[in-house]
């Protein structure tokens, strides 16, 4: 019985904590974020195997109010708060001490073993036990992750706050202090590491306005389970070239821009909520370094601080227990020199730490209490060395943002504002940069022939502009969603990545202020609608599907799917154009989209979702749709990877074809890359594949001319896709992987006529595949086809590396398995 088990796990863990010294100061616990997920969630399935089936009810019942007794009384019982060490709070801070210089070898881990040489041993447990939660309850005046100060030696608190959509709002109070922005898919929309950077900058200068020198950030997951509740928090979408971009431009963002603290997660094979905690992802050697590890190895070779180990297990072993993944591959192979923190509470076993795991978080369970002290002094000498990479504790502090966490963090955490003017403008240019434009047909005006010159979008001022469904104004209050750490609406996530915010502009109140005629319905009545829709020039209809952390989504389908079938089929009928505006959180289903004359798909886009909307749909001041799809939208459910159920291996059997490639073979709604543009471009090549003569490793270069050829300003995204030759097969396969993306570059903002120049290369490892019988990687000789594309099955120019043939417009016989 999960369900009786649970309760006895929270009373071991009760006692546990009543060996646990009082705190310093007689602190107060409240009810604020608690780790209830899925071991809560589903207690119809949890019967006793003792019980009969007369009495299973019964049981489980009178079980678990029994123990629910004991874990009140014995919680009743024992002292609360967060034992801090004697003077914690009253002793001054030491200076900080002198950061070690990079530049010189074996220089930052001499630094770090001196610090580790001065410390107690409790100063060294200090640094590798998380503090700040009584049970499964965040404590007043401690950020989401938290490791005491040591003021003798001048080493700040650890301060850790969640971050996929800014400073993560884990108190009401937070609510409107902070900038609610852009979901990482939708950033991941932009294709664009310049705008990850400026994303991530602006998020890690928030946290450290709120006192946080650790952004718990960024999620690099390439997606596998299109379901997957978290996958908006994961900024690789369904490819890790394209991850490995921009998880790299986040942690430069955080650390180089901000100066605080990165953490890359979820390491690894963390592709689904659904029995997150016991799920066994099977994956063999080659599939995890060419598909799951490049965006972790990108993060690593930015100098991230640090990585979280997940909770699932990894080929049968639990992810933060798992020495092949942590400290061969990670630390060994990649040469991470950082720490290792759990996923909270994900630690099982004493062994984690053995296994490569360096800190436990939060810290409630004690794992870390007895280590060699060779094993102690590692692990400490982590923390320090992430610290100090990241540029977090540098000298002097700004003593207006810097709080010893336990003691002084109160007025940072609750009451400091930490958003700004600039930032709010800044997350209205993201979402817009995300945004992605799905379909937008020729304007057809009524008995008239449609023109190709002119489309349904963008809109113009003064026209008649019928705004019909619930989703176009949907609006939740945030101080209620703040009672669930889960819920979740059409912006945000649920969650740990959630921000709320009190400042939610929706679809209609971006177009309110557009200078469009507007006749507005706001429900999802049908025949409401159509009244609405008589004389129209344009109807826009909205839908939304909601996300959250702990549980992957029930379908693909959007929550107004029924209401956008009829109207979109009933515009189709009445000669008006029908334009969709989707809010989603990941891959979706379509069907609409046949009768609908245009389509917009924004990512949940974070509090200026509207404003944005509005801009990209009047493409105001010469903005245009940019974004392109980091996911494939499939056209039917059934042909997406569900989660794996129930017990035994959930096997990843697609190998390194997962991610997109998936759907090779299948008809797709919108393909991986996919999107549009308000004007046309056109394609040619300036330079064919030459060898390079650049020394930083890359071994062939092509220059592609990509012309504006329409009549409006706009942004395109070429891509670069590589068929590697038979050589690159995998034994039991017959043939090589599919297609790979191998490069993409986003154009400046191009007016009619004017042309832009992109480089790609292709280096060794760009040509290699990992062999797993040396464990290293392996450079395939032979012809490579390549395809220079404006989607995954979009190829405008097709050619080869290796054979000396010329680069050309691609035929229509040329698709992704030529």
């Amino acid at each position: 019985a999960q369900a009786v088990e649970f309760l006895e796990i929270e009373l071991s863990g009760a006692v546990m904590a009543s060996s646990l010294p009082l705190s310093e100061s007689d602190q107060t616990s409240y009810q604020g974020i608690t780790s209830d997920d899925d071991q809560r969630r589903h207690p119809h399935n949890r019967c006793p195997s003792s019980c009969s089936k007369r009495c299973d009810c019964k049981c489980i019942v009178i079980s678990a109010i029994v123990l629910a007794i004991l874990v009140g009384v014995v919680l009743i019982l024992l002292p609360t708060g967060t034992p801090l060490p004697p003077g914690y709070c009253k002793d001054e801070a030491a200076p900080r001490p002198t950061p070690p210089d990079w530049t010189q070898p074996g220089g930052p881990r001499r630094w770090a073993a001196k610090l580790v040489d001065n410390m107690t041993f409790e100063e060294k447990h200090r640094l590798i036990n998380g503090a700040g939660w009584w049970a499964w309850t965040q404590q007043e005046g401690y950020y989401v992750g938290d490791i005491l100060a040591n003021p003798r030696l001048g080493l700040p608190s650890i301060n850790m706050q969640d971050a996929m959509q800014g400073f993560r709002t884990t108190d009401a109070r937070m609510i409107g202090q902070v900038t609610s922005w852009p979901c990482a898919l939708a950033i991941a929309s932009t294709w664009d590491p310049n705008a990850t950077w400026e994303w991530s900058k602006a998020i890690g200068e928030e946290h450290l306005a709120k006192g946080a020198n650790v952004v718990l950030g960024p999620s690099v997951n390439v997606h596998r389970v299109a379901l997957n509740g978290r996958n908006a928090e994961y900024i690789s979408g369904e490819d890790p070239a394209l991850g490995k971009v921009l998880a790299a431009a986040y942690v430069r963002g955080v650390q180089e821009g901000a100066g605080a603290a990165a953490v890359v997660k979820h390491f690894v094979l963390n592709q689904q909520e659904t029995y997150r905690r016991s799920v066994d992802s099977h994956a063999d050697e080659r599939t995890r370094w060419e598909l799951y590890y490049p965006p972790f190895e990108a993060a690593v070779t930015a100098g991230v601080a640090a990585v979280m180990c997940s909770y699932n297990f990894v080929n049968g072993r639990q992810a933060c227990d798992n020495s092949e993944t942590l400290n061969t591959d990670l630390k060994g192979r990649m040469g991470f020199e950082g720490w290792v923190m759990s996923d909270w509470w994900a630690l099982q076993t004493q062994s984690s730490a053995n296994a490569g795991t360096d800190q436990d978080l939060p810290g409630t369970d004690g794992f870390f209490s007895d280590l060699s002290p060779g094993r102690l002094d590692d692990m400490a000498s982590r923390v320090l060395l992430g610290m100090s990479r990241a540029r977090a504790w540098l000298s002097p502090p700004d003593p207006s943002k810097t709080c010893r966490v336990g003691c002084d963090c109160d007025d940072l955490l609750y009451r400091a504002t930490a958003t700004t003017p600039e930032h709010v403008a800044l997350a209205r240019r993201l979402a817009t940069e995300g945004a992605v434009l799905l379909k937008n047909e020729p304007r057809q005006a009524r008995g008239a022939e449609p023109s190709p010159a002119t489309r349904v979008l963008p809109l113009a001022p003064g026209q008649r502009v019928a705004v019909v469904g619930s989703g176009c104004s949907w609006k939740a209050d945030p101080y209620e969603l703040a009672g669930d750490w889960t819920a979740s609406d059409y912006y945000v996530v649920g969650g740990s990545g959630r921000v709320l915010s009190p400042h939610q502009v929706t679809i209609l109140d971006g177009l309110r202020e557009s200078g469009l005629d507007l006749n507005v319905s706001e429900s999802d009545d049908i025949h409401e609608a159509a009244q609405v829709m008589g004389g129209a020039d344009v109807v826009l209809v909205c839908g939304g599907a909601k996300t959250s952390e702990s549980f992957d989504r029930q379908s693909l389908k959007l929550d107004q799917e029924h209401f956008l079938l009829h109207i979109t089929a009933l515009g189709r009928r009445l000669g008006v154009p029908t334009v969709v505006v989707a809010l989603a959180p990941g891959a979706i289903l379509a069907p609409w989209s046949k009768d609908a004359s245009a389509v917009l798909l924004m990512f949940l886009s974070g509090q200026e979702t509207g404003h944005a909307a509005a801009d990209v749909l009047l493409g105001r001041a010469g903005v245009g749709p940019s974004g392109r799809l980091p996911v494939t939208l499939p056209a039917r459910e059934h042909d997406a990877v569900p989660p794996c159920t129930g017990s035994g291996p959930c096997r990843y059997s697609e190998g390194v074809n997962g991610g997109w490639r998936i759907y090779s073979g299948k008809d797709v709604a919108y393909p991986f890359g996919h999107g549009l543009s308000y004007t046309i471009f056109e394609y040619s090549v300036a330079k064919d594949w030459a060898p390079s003569s650049d020394v930083a490793g890359s071994l062939w270069e092509i220059v592609i001319a990509i012309r504006n050829a329409g009549l409006s300003p706009g942004v395109e995204v070429p891509q670069l896709y590589l068929k590697f030759p038979p050589e690159a097969a995998v034994p039991e396969e017959d043939e090589a992987p599919e297609p790979r993306l191998r490069g993409f570059q986003k154009t400046p903002r191009l007016n009619p006529g004017e042309v832009s120049y992109v480089t790609f290369s292709l280096g060794a490892r760009d040509l290699s595949v990992w062999d797993s019988t040396p464990h290293k990687w392996r450079q395939v000789h032979g012809v490579f086809k390549t395809f220079v594309a404006a989607s995954s099955r979009s190829f405008r120019l097709c050619g080869s590396v290796g054979d000396g043939a010329a680069t050309h417009p691609c035929s229509g016989t040329e698709d992704e398995r030529s």
